[in-house]
């Protein structure tokens, strides 16, 4: 397979360039050579607690050379899929700080959760003050017409030595599993949100190429995109993950770098 031959790259963020607080073995060189070969770069994450900057100078800090706008994140698309949907909009947000005052700065009002019964769209992201009460309150909002909005539903974050944290997946399963609804999905696997990022290269999908972990997001969201799509299995922590879909399969990020010798 010619993978030089490709003039983008999209890149997953966790469990693909980097595990937690380390960078993923061979991350460092691949990207230098990609950019020495003049490949266009883009990391397309999930991430939904904190935006491109802070990803960008955490990456810096692992020895990951990446600027805030190679980094495409839930995050920081949230606030435009709720515009193209709704104009500013009344959001019961179940997320960071960060992520609600990113919303605000986005012109959308975010509402407490003793208010939720007011709201036109029900966001959530990775919320670490989750519980019954904040649940029951997205629940009720949803049965009230808010929109039910999850900026992505990955079961499992991996990090350091193998392990992994739980990730929004969870959250959005209780919520839809409360409420008897299925959400829309803001990031991977949604086709629109590879397609923003081929926007924002000015690519077309047949000249780019998705590196990932998740084959239910990285995966199968490149091909429903057009996109050619690479597994990366070593940090699979997920049981029983069939690795077909894929176009190219490699344990690694240094075996891949080997494509481009």
């Amino acid at each position: 397979m010619d993978l030089a031959a490709y003039r983008a790259f999209f890149f997953d963020l966790d469990g693909c360039l980097r595990y937690g607080r380390q960078a993923a073995p061979g991350a460092a060189a691949l990207l230098r050579t990609l950019r020495q070969q003049g490949k266009s770069l883009l990391v397309l994450t999930n991430t939904s607690a904190k935006g491109a900057g802070e990803l960008a100078a955490e990456l810096r800090g692992i020895g990951l050379d990446l600027a805030p706008a190679e980094i495409q994140t839930t995050f920081d698309a949230a606030g435009e899929f709720l515009r193209y949907r709704f104009g500013p909009t009344k959001v019961l947000c179940l997320g960071t700080p960060q992520l609600q005052e990113r919303l605000r700065r986005d012109g959308h009002e975010v509402l407490p959760i003793e208010r939720c019964r007011e709201a036109l769209a029900v966001v959530v992201g990775r919320d670490l003050d989750f519980n019954i009460d904040r649940m029951v309150a997205a629940s009720r909002a949803i049965d009230a017409g808010a929109a039910f909005i999850a900026l992505n539903t990955d079961i499992r974050m991996p990090i350091e030595d193998g392990n992994y944290t739980a990730g929004v997946g969870p959250l959005v399963a209780a919520i839809s599993t409360l409420a008897y609804k299925t959400p829309e999905i803001v990031g991977k696997p949604s086709p629109a949100f590879f397609e923003m990022g081929l926007r924002r290269l000015g690519m077309a999908a047949h000249d780019t190429v998705m590196v990932g972990d998740n084959v239910e997001t990285d995966i199968k969201g490149a091909n429903a995109a057009g996109l050619l799509s690479v597994l990366i299995t070593a940090s699979n922590v997920k049981p029983g993950v069939a690795f077909a879909p894929a176009d190219l399969v490699v344990h690694d990020l240094r075996e891949l770098l080997a494509y481009f010798d």
